[in-house]
């Protein structure tokens, strides 16, 4: 239930400040500005944040039509990536070290809010928004990532919606490539009177790259529509009131089992007939309401209202009933022969456990909802500014799994069920109530810049669990402060530095320590009219590292969280660009990134959570790449442009250790390029070609869920869009 002194608290705040306040008769100027959708603004900004921070545009975006977050992510320095699937369907992302492993360790958002399913009691999550969708992306690394919690041991990403355009707007886009891969989006909308609209949809899938043995769906499709409304009343103050409600659903044919790496060899593309049944489904309702209030040109009022519903059921193969792992029987195939044979479909199982095949689903759903206040001042000395930022949020998420088996047996080549009975692998309730705060002061004057912020959370969390009716509590408070120094040597130099503390969670009614981390950033910043240039060195020193159980790890609960004790990481953080003229008319741009990270645990244990197992000191972190970098070179004209990107990322141990890494517990080295040629019909018509790994590369990117998973291969995509 809420509690309603808490939201008392949120109100009062509204009220009572403002009342305090001389109003003044200020025209709107830029409403844009007090919606507060954004935490960074443009690529502009990003140099003015005493910190680290990213935004890649809507520019970037569009060049290779990405539908996969990964690969536009790929863009920016101390991101990690793993992928799964080859679409981007179910990202992992990590940030300067932060485990990608369902981008569990982040925080994210769309338009400034909370979007992941349920961040606190749930924060593995299997969503973010369609990139074809985003307008601006939006990363942060440094201290001011603590505005934006409850994950900031890592940082941020907020995905920016398309705005509702000034003039009216009516856009379509038509997209067909490989595998039957389709994309068809469009968008109208525009300004009347002081209303504005925008209504945009978007539909995407392809029957995939895979081959299932004997035949079978192993496709997807996704659906995507939003409608946003603003109004801008007729007033002496600028105020702005935005609504916006999407809706979202996923049909996807895609299975945890994947291939032994001596199969993978042969036909990285197959399937094994075992996985005939998955399916994976979802269903995702999102509400947004936001006013934004100027008062004058020093304070500024955001308040918002969020609300989300997603649901999901993912029918895959988990296991065998009582046998082996299905991890161990990829790994180790000669061991388990029967079993083996069984996944493909090969020989039939007989009536025992060790060989009856487990298909459970996983049905599981989320509710997410909030509301968050913040205040803005800004005060100009004439000698120095000073900017105060106080921000509230109350949140409220829960999360419902119901995990039903039904057990089969592998009959000439099909699955057909036992008719026996099992009972639920996981019935349970999580659910999360918090309270954030955040002050903020940035100081500036002449060449120096310093913002100073505190972070606190009060989080409620209970879990029942309907099998046993038991209920279990937890109550966390934890504190994160940060300090951010930006100092202009002139104009082209600039060095910046910063400290803060991480925090991550634990999950309702958890027994372990909340994850905590002191991260520390320093660099230099380089930038002329036509090139730029950013070097920054990073190290956090984590304590009490959570890992948490997953259905495809063995030999702990799914939902169960373990302590990894203490660890350290760090790296630098490498981009550079250049936009010049080489001849009349013709545009070179070019532009390069590169991450170095290395990691260890500091102490010797043994765990019962699988990705660790027993843990010696100095072994290096489980899926985080030593290299990983992307270099981009283009040319671009008024008809047309051409660019190529080249991904590059080092193996990934799946295990900690020490180097070298052996055999089969690792990801492949890999490298792959993205071509793409743009033709400007005119003002309204554009071409484009856009051809996704065109060398072909074929890699091991993860042994997760279960067994070897391959990249994309090659694929031609062709492209129109037609804009009124």
């Amino acid at each position: 239930m809420v509690k309603m002194n808490k939201l008392k608290f949120l109100f009062t705040i509204v009220i009572a400040i403002p009342s305090g306040i001389c109003f003044s008769d200020v025209k709107p100027t830029d409403l844009k500005y007090i919606e507060e959708i954004v935490v960074i603004g443009n690529k502009e900004d990003v140099k003015e944040i005493p910190g680290s921070g990213s935004v890649i545009e809507q520019s970037q975006i569009d060049r290779f039509d990405h539908i996969d977050l990964g690969q536009l992510l790929a863009s920016t320095p101390g991101i990690y990536i793993r992928e799964e699937d080859g679409f981007g369907l179910r990202p992992n992302i990590g940030i300067r070290g932060a485990t990608s492993d369902r981008s569990q360790k982040i925080t994210i958002m769309e338009d400034g809010v909370l979007i992941t399913p349920a961040p606190y009691s749930a924060p593995a999550a299997y969503y973010v928004p369609n990139v074809s969708r985003v307008h601006t992306l939006e990363v942060l690394k440094g201290p001011s990532a603590i505005q934006y919690g409850p994950h900031t041991v890592g940082g941020a990403i907020n995905f920016v919606s398309r705005p509702i355009p000034e003039a009216e707007v009516f856009e379509v886009e038509l997209s067909k490539g490989m595998d039957n891969f389709y994309k068809y989006q469009t968008a109208v909308g525009g300004q009347f009177n002081r209303v504005g609209v925008l209504l945009d949809g978007l539909a995407y899938g392809s029957d995939g790259f895979k081959s299932l043995d004997g035949g079978g769906e192993t496709g997807f499709k996704r659906n995507d529509f939003s409608i946003k409304v603003s109004w801008e009343p007729d007033t002496n103050l600028a105020q702005l009131l935005t609504f916006k409600l999407g809706y979202g659903e996923e049909d996807a044919d895609e299975t945890y089992l994947g291939l032994s790496d001596a199969d993978f060899r042969t036909n990285p593309q197959r399937r094994y007939r075992a996985s005939q049944l998955a399916n994976f489904k979802t269903e995702h309702t999102k509400v947004l309401i936001n006013y934004g209030l100027m008062i004058n040109d020093y304070w500024r009022i955001n308040l918002k209202g969020y609300f989300n519903q997603f649901h999901r059921d993912w029918n895959k193969l988990d296991g065998f009933v009582l046998g082996p792992a299905l991890q161990a029987v990829l790994s180790r195939p000669d061991q388990f022969r029967t079993q083996y044979k069984i996944l493909k479909g090969e020989a039939n199982s007989l009536p025992l456990n060790s060989q009856t095949l487990d298909v459970t689903s996983n049905d599981r759903s989320f509710i997410s909802k909030g509301i968050q206040f913040s205040l803005t001042q800004n005060k100009d000395f004439g000698w120095a500014n000073l900017e105060s930022k106080f921000g509230a949020r109350f949140h409220q998420d829960h999360v419902e799994r119901q995990h039903s088996p039904i057990s089969y047996l592998m009959t000439d080549g099909n699955l057909v069920t036992d008719g026996i009975s099992r009972p639920y692998k996981v019935w349970n309730k999580a659910e999360s109530e918090a309270l954030a705060l955040y002050i903020s002061e940035t100081l500036s004057f002449k060449k120096l810049s310093i913002e100073a912020g505190v972070r606190f959370e009060d989080i409620k969390g209970n879990k029942k669990n309907f099998a046993t009716n038991s209920n279990t509590k937890s109550d966390q408070k934890f504190t994160s402060p940060g300090l951010g120094i930006l100092y202009n040597v002139n104009d082209q130099i600039t060095i910046l530095a910063g400290a803060y503390k991480g925090f991550s969670p634990p999950g309702p009614g958890s027994k372990v320590k909340p994850e905590q981390s002191l991260n520390y950033e320093y660099g230099i910043r380089y930038s002329k009219t036509d090139f730029n240039l950013e070097i920054v060195a990073f190290h956090s020193d984590y304590k009490e590292l959570i890992g948490r159980c997953r259905v495809s790890d063995t030999d702990c609960k799914p939902g169960e969280e373990f302590n990894g004790g203490e660890i350290e990481i760090s790296g630098i953080e490498f981009s550079a660009g250049v936009q010049s003229p080489i001849i009349q008319g013709i545009n070179l741009v070019a532009n390069s990134t590169y991450t170095y990270t290395s990691s260890s645990f500091k102490s010797t244990f043994f765990s019962g959570f699988s990705q660790w197992g027993l843990v010696k000191a100095n072994d290096e972190l489980p899926y985080l790449p030593e290299h990983s970098g992307q270099i981009s070179i283009g040319f671009e004209s008024n008809k047309w442009s051409l660019f190529s990107t080249v991904k590059f990322q080092a193996k990934m141990r799946e295990k900690p250790g020490q180097k070298p890494i052996e055999e089969n517990l690792h990801t492949d080295d890999y490298v792959t390029a993205d071509i793409t040629a743009t033709h400007f019909y005119n003002e309204k018509l554009t071409l484009q070609l856009i051809l996704h790994n065109a060398t072909d590369e074929t890699a091991i990117v993860s042994h997760r869920p279960f067994g070897a998973r391959p990249n994309r291969p090659r694929a031609l995509v062709g492209r129109i869009k037609y804009q009124l």
